[in-house]
């Protein structure tokens, strides 16, 4: 059985006990109704009990800069999945242990900067062109920037097609951006086969570094994640790029936060999310 088949027959499986008698969500406009969906007007029950109010009112505050994904009713959604592992870690401000996994134990975290949906600064550079955002930031005091890519049941990194659209915004964009980045992959073609992952690398730098969060039976995932380390990346700035598994990291941060609230949240998170 496929990783994605599974997650969504888990939660078919235990949809009475984390919601009850509640009814299933419809995909898109279609009427047919799926058992890993939400009713849309329900979509707030993807939050996890033990924040779920603190992190409402926090999205209503970031209403401007944090939007919810279209499919943010769906269980498996990889962005409330995001907001329901870090923004206890963000509320109780014990991130501290996230940059102590990632092996920076003398950072401090500049609070004031870090947030969800980042934009990516590169693409910034050119007004015409949506950036590509990730789900989660950290910024240090120090400067050092961690942006963050979470993944959970999407089968791939996404790709772009090789149209006008996309050649332009390579062409302007890209083309220029491209110095971590293995010279392989400096052809337009290529480049959008491997659309998503490079939008993503091209912010490593000497002082900013890529995360990708997948869980390890993820193997697609988990295949291309390596991949951009062994082979897009340039040699010198290889370590940038940190691949990490939910499953290690919800241990180690259970292990390490002080909170029993934040612990009570990843309990039901690994229960949730069957990590």
């Amino acid at each position: 059985m496929a990783y994605q088949d599974e997650i969504k027959k888990h939660f078919e499986n235990n949809k009475a006990i984390f919601f009850g008698k509640i009814e299933d969500g419809k995909w898109r406009n279609s009427e047919k109704k799926y058992p890993h969906i939400l009713p849309k007007d329900k979509e707030n029950l993807n939050l996890l009990p033990t924040y779920r109010n603190s992190l409402e009112i926090y999205l209503q505050n970031n209403k401007r800069n944090l939007k919810k994904h279209i499919y943010f009713h769906h269980l498996n959604s990889s962005q409330a999945m995001c907001l329901n592992f870090f923004f206890p870690l963000l509320e109780e401000k014990e991130l501290d242990v996230i940059l102590k996994y990632l092996g920076f134990e003398n950072e401090k975290i500049n609070y004031e900067k870090t947030c969800f949906e980042k934009n990516s600064t590169v693409e910034l550079i050119n007004k015409n062109y949506r950036p590509t955002n990730f789900d989660f930031y950290i910024e240090t005091m120090s400067g050092k920037e961690i942006f963050f890519e979470i993944k959970y049941t999407e089968q791939e990194f996404g790709k772009a097609k090789n149209d006008e659209i996309h050649k332009n915004k390579f062409n302007d964009v890209y083309k220029n951006n491209l110095k971590v980045i293995n010279e392989k992959y400096h052809q337009p073609e290529i480049f959008f086969k491997n659309y998503q992952i490079l939008r993503n690398l091209i912010c490593i730098s000497e002082n900013s570094y890529v995360v990708f969060l997948y869980p390890s039976k993820n193997k697609k995932i988990k295949i291309q994640a390596e991949t951009a380390q062994s082979s897009i990346l340039h040699e010198n700035v290889k370590n940038n790029l940190k691949n990490l598994m939910w499953e290690e990291l919800i241990v180690f941060t259970y292990d390490n936060v002080k909170n029993s609230q934040i612990k009570k949240q990843l309990k039901d998170f690994k229960e949730k999310y069957n990590i």
